[in-house]
Formats: structure tokens, C-alpha cells, sequence
């Protein structure tokens, strides 16, 4: 039966010929769901058709070049890179000598076959509806912008016409004319000023729609690459079969009237044109919002920002967030849903808090629209615990989708837009690229210094991660000098026992090692590590990253035995907090080996 990934994104049946090559099929397909990129975007770097991509993960037994190819593609981060490239590399071995004990599989039944069929015409379908939702918008978004270039030249006729009839109301009033003629200009002057009002309203309405058309097929186009990765994937061992788009209302032409005002005829009637194609756009924007909504969601929780907001109708996540958007939702009720989801992070439930956060982004997009400077900023906050739970290439593209409107609608150089380019960077180099973070840090410096002043948290944060970066990059001096410069301000400025304090000391201390200085950074986190202990709590992230550090410092210092027994101790707790599969977890295991064997090796 096709297998389903994350969020319910299928795969089609293995067809493989042994246990052995089944178990590396399934092995692949899980980095690559891991990864959460399309065929599309894996073809593109392996340089491999989706056809030869979609041969070698249905079970036929690949070539040991493919599957380098495609661990390197899907595993940025170096350790954990090898980890599975030793682990497909023992798979793929394997296929070489299949056990006699184990039969091939059966080929999949009719109903299997069946089963996959339905699934490829749902997809389908569901791909059509997207492609004829895009025409339909890119047909609103030109009428908008129709509308706005006819409504700025009414505007500007409009604004004429009332200066013109200003001028002549004041001429009548100062010649004492007949009340009747005055009468009559004040009437068209009254009616003009009306006219323009409504020109204006209409305006605003056709910027906005053009806005949210053209944010709306962002959405769709993404929706749209999302279900061709799904028939992608279906299509590894069937092949499935592939309306006419609701037209939207011709842009108009003014009526030609004959009445004793005819200039202002034609613009009501103009205008009433104008309304009604404003009508129709808001409701085939509704229209489509709302079947967006209701759509199942191709892609999951794979990509933070551009729809992960719809939930999988025939396969519901594990856990469901505790608080489901709901049509009551206030600004009240999500300032108080924010404050739990922020807890929720700040005692180190990462993955909750991105559940919180996925939640609130859904919320926030019904009750005040996409681009609201509150749902930025909820996107912002997901992207952010979204790789602090282990998935940095999502946050990293997350945050790259979102810095370009962040700059367009609040400014380069609002504080919100600093913090976005700040967390890009720093999620860069958490996917393997250390030296762009750097880069990208110490371009953001000078800004941030400029803009929120040399002692602001923020930038007092900005200086902390590009010292990170510096030492990541292939400078551990440099990163030791710059953490030693950066505590004092901390201390000074946030408090000895601040959290923010408490991670300079654990950087400083772990530079200090890397610099040179094993035992020295042994004694420096040792005296750390009651601080966060007692002030972020026992199973903190924070608090076990330093127990880590403590550990493999001890290691290097001379005691590789009780570095050992320290790691023994931390691993069951980030398994449990962290999860298994998180880059932490991994390190703390790969850690734990390696003192294993240098424990071993001083014992001889």
C-alpha cells in the first residue's frame, strides 16, 4: 500500500526484489521526507531526472554514486551526514547478498493498485481546482490593477472638477446671483465631493483586492508545486490520466447619460461598475481562501510559509494542536494563546511550541489577512522554533519567504526586520553554511548597532551569534576573544544571572576549549552549569547543552571514562525532551561512542 510521509504526502508502492533492498528504499525515502524538498528541487542537485529519482525509491537497487548523491542533497549537517551516509552505505551492501530466509515481496495486489489509482485522481483533481484557482486570480489581480489605474484617473478628474465648481460657486456668491443657479453649482459640488469619496473607497478596495490576489496566488503557486511533487512521488510505479475558468467581469466602459448634471451621471454610473466588480473580486477571493482552507494540504508541516496552515482531512497529525482556529478567535484570546506558546518554548517544549505556533499562524491569517504585521511576526516566531526543534533547512527557508515582506510592508530598517534577517543568518549556517552566516551577521551589525543602539539586547544578541559563527567558520580564537569581549556588556547590561548571560558564559567557555584550553573550559562550565540548573531548570535545552559541553571537556581534559558515564546519564534526557532524531540527540550519541572508544583505548 503507498506509504504516506509528513502531513500526509504519499508515496507510491516498493517494488523491490529483495527485504534487504525494500529496507533501503524505505531508508532513502525517509531522508528525503526528512529534508522536505520536492524531486524537482533533488534533481536539480544530483542532476538526475524525477523519473531515474523516482526508479531508484521504488525499490530497485541503486548505485552507490546515487546514494551518495541524494544523502548529500538531503543531510546538511556534516555529522549527521555521515551517520547516514555509513548507515545507506550498510543497506546498500546488504542488497549485495539478500537472505535466502527472506522471500522477495509479493507484487502489490489489484486493491493496492486500485488504492494508488484513487489517490493519484484525488491529487489530480485537487491540482486542477489549484490551476484553475491561479487563472481566476491572475484574472482578479488584472482587474484590480485595471480598476486602480481608471480610479486614479477619476481621482484626478475629480479633483478638477471640484476645484473648478469651488470656483465657480464663489463667483456666483460674489456676484448675487439668482439663488437658483448657486443652488444648482452647490448641488454638483456636493455630488462631486460625494464622488470623489467614493472613488477613493473604491480605490483602497481595488489595492487591496490586487494585493491579496497576488498574495493569494503566491499561496496557490506553492500549493500547486506541492501537489506536482505529489504525483511525482505516486507516479513511481503507475501512471495516472490528467475546466474551463470562470471568467471574471470585463473590465468597464462608462455608459454615456443625459441628465442636467451628465458629468456627474457618468461617474455614478462609472462608479457602480466599479463597486460590482469590486463585489465580484471579494467574493472569488473569499472563494478561493476558503476552499484553500478546506483543501487537504499537499505538503504537511514541511514548509513554514506557504501553507501549513491546512490540515490533512484523511490522515490527522498525531498530536492535534489544543487549541483549533475557530471563527470566535479575538485579539484578546490570541494575545493569550502568544503568551502560552512563548511559555511553552521558553520551558523547552520545542515541538509543542511549533505546534502552538502553526496553530496561531492559521488564526491570525483569518482574523487580520496574510501580510498583518501580527501574522508576520507569528510566522516569525514558527520559523524560529521550527528549527530550534530540529528541522533548520525549513526554518531557513521559512524565514528567506518571509524577510522580503517584512521589508515591503514594515520597512528595512524596522527592529521586526532586523530580528528576520538576524534569524536567516543564523539558521544559514545551522544548514551547513557557517561562513555566509558570518557574513550575513557582520553585514547586519552596523545596521542594528545604528538603528537600536550599541546596548540594546538585540544587538547585543547580533554579537554573540557572529561570534558563533566566527569560531564555526575555522576561527576559535576569534570567537574566544570576541565571546571574552562580549560578557562584560551582558553582565552589565541584562544581569549576571540572565538566561541570555548564562549562554555567553557557556559560549565562552566552549571557544575556550576549542582555543586551546580544555581543562580551563571544564572548570568554567562546571561552575555554570548549577546557575542553569537552578535558574532555567534541570531539563532545560540550555541546561543540557552546557551538561554536554561539561562532558566532552572532561573528555578532552584527560577523563575520557567520565565523559562516558556523563553522556550515559544526558542521552535518555534528550531523547525524551528533544526527541531522537533531533541534531542534539545525535550529537550527544555520536559523542557518547566516541568516548566509548577513548575510554577503551586509555584502559590498555
Amino acid at each position: 500500500m503507498a506509504g504516506r510521509v509528513r502531513g500526509g504526502r504519499p508515496w507510491g508502492p516498493i517494488r523491490a526484489d529483495s527485504t534487504e533492498a525494500k529496507q533501503l528504499a524505505e531508508f532513502l525515502r525517509d531522508q528525503v521526507d526528512f529534508s522536505g524538498k520536492t524531486l524537482v528541487q533533488l534533481a536539480a542537485q544530483i542532476h538526475l531526472s524525477k523519473s531515474q529519482i523516482s526508479v531508484a525509491l521504488a525499490g530497485k537497487v541503486p548505485e552507490p554514486a546515487f546514494v551518495t548523491a541524494l544523502i548529500h542533497a538531503t543531510i546538511p549537517e556534516p555529522r549527521l551526514r555521515k551517520q547516514r551516509l555509513d548507515r545507506a552505505r550498510e543497506l546498500l551492501e546488504a542488497t549485495a547478498r539478500p537472505s535466502p530466509a527472506n522471500p522477495a515481496p509479493p507484487l502489490a495486489s489489484e486493491m493496492e493498485l486500485a488504492e494508488l489509482r484513487a489517490q493519484q485522481m484525488e491529487t489530480y483533481d485537487r491540482l486542477t481546482r489549484s490551476l484553475e484557482a491561479q487563472n481566476q486570480l491572475h484574472e482578479a489581480a488584472g482587474n484590480s490593477a485595471k480598476l486602480v489605474m481608471v480610479l486614479l484617473s477619476m481621482i484626478n478628474r475629480l479633483e478638477r472638477r471640484i476645484t473648478d465648481l469651488t470656483g465657480e460657486r464663489d463667483q456666483l456668491r460674489a456676484a448675487h446671483v439668482d439663488t437658483d443657479t448657486l443652488h444648482h453649482t452647490q448641488q454638483q459640488l456636493a455630488r462631486a465631493q460625494e464622488q470623489e469619496q467614493r472613488a477613493q473607497q473604491e480605490l483602497a478596495r481595488a489595492q487591496e483586492k490586487q494585493r491579496q490576489a497576488e498574495t493569494l496566488a503566491a499561496t496557490v503557486q506553492a500549493q500547486i508545486t506541492q501537489l506536482t511533487d505529489e504525483l511525482d512521488r505516486l507516479r513511481t510505479t503507475t501512471s495516472a490520466d490528467t475546466g474551463p475558468t470562470e471568467s471574471t467581469p470585463a473590465p468597464f466602459t462608462a455608459p454615456a447619460g443625459t441628465a442636467t448634471d451628465p458629468v456627474g451621471d457618468d461617474i455614478d454610473q462609472a462608479l457602480t461598475r466599479i463597486t460590482a466588480v469590486n463585489d465580484h473580486d471579494d467574493q472569488l477571493l473569499h472563494d478561493i481562501t476558503h476552499n484553500l482552507h478546506q483543501d487537504p494540504d499537499p505538503g504537511g508541516d514541511e514548509d513554514a510559509d506557504s501553507g501549513v496552515w491546512w490540515v490533512v482531512q484523511d490522515n490527522p497529525p498525531d498530536n492535534p494542536p489544543d487549541n483549533p482556529p475557530t471563527s470566535t478567535d479575538t485579539a484578546d484570546n490570541l494575545n493569550a494563546r502568544q503568551e502560552d506558546a512563548a511559555a511553552t518554548a521558553k520551558a523547552g517544549d520545542y515541538r509543542k511550541a511549533v505546534e502552538l505556533y502553526t496553530d496561531l499562524v492559521d488564526a491570525y491569517t483569518h482574523l487580520n489577512g496574510p501580510e498583518h504585521p501580527d501574522t508576520l511576526t507569528t510566522r516569525h516566531n514558527l520559523a524560529h522554533w521550527q528549527g530550534a526543534a530540529g528541522d533548520p533547512v525549513g526554518a531557513h527557508t521559512a524565514l528567506a519567504q518571509l524577510l522580503p515582506l517584512r521589508e515591503r510592508i514594515l520597512g528595512p530598517e524596522h527592529p521586526d526586520t532586523l530580528a528576520t534577517r538576524h534569524n536567516l543568518a543564523d539558521w544559514q549556517g545551522e544548514t551547513g553554511d557557517p561562513a555566509g552566516a558570518h557574513t550575513a551577521l557582520a553585514q547586519l551589525l552596523p545596521d542594528v548597532e545604528r538603528i537600536l543602539g550599541p546596548e540594546h539586547p538585540h544587538t547585543l544578541a547580533t554579537r554573540n551569534n557572529l561570534a558563533r559563527w566566527q569560531g564555526r567558520a575555522g576561527d576559535p580564537a576569534g570567537a574566544h576573544t570576541a565571546f571574552a569581549q562580549l560578557l562584560p556588556d551582558v553582565e552589565r547590561i541584562l544581569g549576571p544571572e540572565h538566561p541570555h548571560t548564562l549562554t555567553t558564559r557557556n559560549n565562552l567557555a566552549d571557544w575556550q576549549g576549542r582555543a586551546g584550553d580544555p581543562a580551563g573550559a571544564h572548570t568554567a562550565l562546571a561552575q555554570l552549569l548549577p546557575l542553569r540548573e537552578r535558574i532555567l531548570g534541570p531539563e532545560h535545552p540550555g541546561t543540557l547543552t552546557t551538561r554536554h559541553s561539561l562532558a566532552d571537556w572532561q573528555g578532552a581534559a584527560g577523563d575520557p571514562a567520565g565523559a562516558h558515564t556523563a553522556l550515559a546519564q544526558l542521552l535518555p534526557l534528550r531523547e525524551r525532551i528533544l526527541g531522537p532524531e533531533h541534531p542534539d540527540t545525535l550529537t550527544t550519541r555520536h559523542s557518547l561512542e566516541w568516548w566509548k572508544e577513548e575510554a577503551r583505548g586509555a584502559s590498555r
